[in-house]
């Protein structure tokens, strides 16, 4: 765990354009991409299992429960191998946020994917990456079908993770 947290900031500190710096950012921008989408994942799962605390313990006259955290690293599949991933608090906890916000319909598509490519476009300025990634791919792939005004025009792909 401490290993991929200590390649994020080495990225996010590698100066100059040499092709071992592009290489080595790209890599961790894909890591990057994969904790933001499963943090996402998270957030929307976290908040239908909320909400049904809540009511369940609101109907026994008890207090409302606080929202969980965001997991600080998340376990991705690579090509070849499971891995952790890091990115820091406050972009994780942004992506979190906005998946349960997405769940619990207090905002709808088109907003879910503006705020998660506003993210990730933090992440990237914050990696240094030549080309933000874009995020939450999988959910623009699954909304492909219904009207979406937002479409992702590219998606950055190092090959290197998998699964979110």
């Amino acid at each position: 765990m401490e290993s991929s947290k200590a390649s994020y900031y080495k990225a996010a500190n590698l100066k100059g354009l040499s092709r071992e710096a592009r290489i080595f950012k790209g890599l961790i921008g894909g890591r990057a991409r994969a904790h933001l989408d499963k943090v996402f994942i998270e957030g929307a799962h976290q908040a239908e299992v909320h909400q049904e605390n809540c009511l369940r313990i609101l109907t026994e006259g008890g207090e409302t429960p606080e929202m969980p955290e965001p997991q600080p690293f998340q376990m991705v599949k690579t090509k070849i191998e499971s891995i952790y991933t890091y990115v820091p608090a406050e972009f994780a906890k942004e992506m979190y946020i906005i998946g349960s916000l997405y769940q619990t319909a207090s905002i709808g598509p088109t907003e879910t994917l503006r705020m998660a490519q506003e993210v990730a476009d933090k992440v990237s300025l914050d990696l240094g990456l030549e080309e933000p990634f874009v995020a939450v791919q999988f959910l623009r792939d699954e909304l492909e079908g219904a009207p979406v005004e937002f479409k992702a025009e590219t998606e950055v792909d190092n090959g290197e993770a998998e699964d979110a």
